[in-house]
């Protein structure tokens, strides 16, 4: 940058009112955002410049503010790997985004939507401006839902724990078989790992893989290695996801009893991929005892089948081949995703 130029835009930064020639500068400075500009040319990388929505923000007065790094701002609570990345960013000279707590100059916090851009003259770097939005509300109702969402877990928790208590009380009752009790157990179980997948998702939408390894779970701590998980990042829809761990479940329990994993050697192999905006899931197994098809349609396989294609919109086939049973599924991607709420700026 010519020295001229500097000592324009020094110029600029040092009217004090919105009276300017530039009307960006004057933009700038009038804008009810606060806005800073950072001077990484000198130690420290000082703030040379503050708006009146800045000063408004933070308490501070203009000459509290200026010749300041601007991390002045943090405080004990404020996130030690925020303040890093913010850091890296600033020393890679590259635009970041990022949510920060900050203090006031009373001691009050607030939740700032952060965004740091480097300002280049050709391939010098000259300054970093910044822009700053009070998201404290919004930080507050995330945490009320987090809240929420918590006590919801606890309390479905607790109503699974009674059901299952009702229901398996009520089968011994009966004098129902140990196998038909253990089916029941299961499936509940089922619905509760996919229970716990969505909580961690404020059940805004599930990761496909998560949903597959939690309903596998208890299988994989008995089979290890020789089941195998894998597929890109898809996410489902709350329903869709309950109903995918309910089958597996149903898939992961026969391969047990009668399937590959039901002696020492056999696999299963789960992998998905998307082909042309389709999602293909399949269930593979190998190395198990010869399979025949069964003389009816059990419990398990209507779920799998008809139901889980229903939920997905698509298509599922189980073929009982003799070398061991798989699993098709083929569905369009895009009405099973669903987005989790995001904040934007308005």
């Amino acid at each position: 940058m010519s020295e001229q130029e500097r000592r324009r835009i020094d110029h600029e930064i040092d009217v004090a009112s919105g009276n300017t020639a530039d009307p960006f500068a004057s933009a700038v400075r009038t804008t009810r955002m606060p806005m800073i500009i950072t001077d990484p040319a000198t130690a420290d990388n000082p703030i040379v410049f503050c708006n009146d929505a800045f000063v408004r923000l933070t308490g501070y007065d203009r000459d509290e503010i200026l010749g300041r790094n601007c991390r002045f701002l943090q405080g004990p609570a404020t996130n030690r790997d925020d303040v890093l990345k913010l850091r890296r960013a600033v020393e890679e000279r590259r635009s970041i985004e990022i949510d920060l707590l900050n203090y006031r100059k009373d001691g009050s916090t607030f939740w700032n939507a952060l965004l740091v851009s480097p300002v280049f003259q050709g391939d010098e770097l000259t300054f970093f401006f910044a822009s700053q939005f009070d998201v404290t509300e919004r930080k507050r109702a995330e945490e009320h839902r987090f809240l929420l969402n918590r006590e919801l877990d606890h309390r479905v928790k607790n109503t699974l724990a009674t059901v299952q208590s009702v229901v398996l009380q009520t089968l011994r009752d009966a004098r129902i078989p140990s196998e038909v009790t253990s089916a029941v157990f299961g499936r509940i179980q089922a619905l509760a790992r996919s229970h716990d997948v969505l909580t961690a998702e404020a059940w805004a939408s599930a990761a496909l893989g998560d949903v597959v390894k939690g309903a596998l779970e208890p299988l994989h701590t008995r089979v290890g290695d020789r089941l195998t998980v894998e597929g890109p990042e898809v996410r489902l829809k709350p329903r869709i996801a309950t109903m995918l761990s309910l089958a597996v479940h149903e898939l992961a329990e026969n391969a047990l009893r009668h399937g590959s994993l039901s002696n020492g050697t056999g696999t299963v192999d789960v992998r998905w991929r998307i082909e042309d905006d389709q999602l293909a899931f399949g269930w593979r197994e190998r190395g198990g005892p010869s399979v025949r098809p069964p003389s009816r349609s059990g419990y398990g396989t209507r779920i799998v089948e008809r139901v889980l294609a229903a939920e997905f919109g698509g298509t599922a086939e189980i073929d009982f081949a003799t070398e061991g049973l798989t699993l098709q599924l083929r569905a369009p991607l895009h009405p099973l995703e669903h987005e989790a709420t995001s904040w934007t700026f308005p």
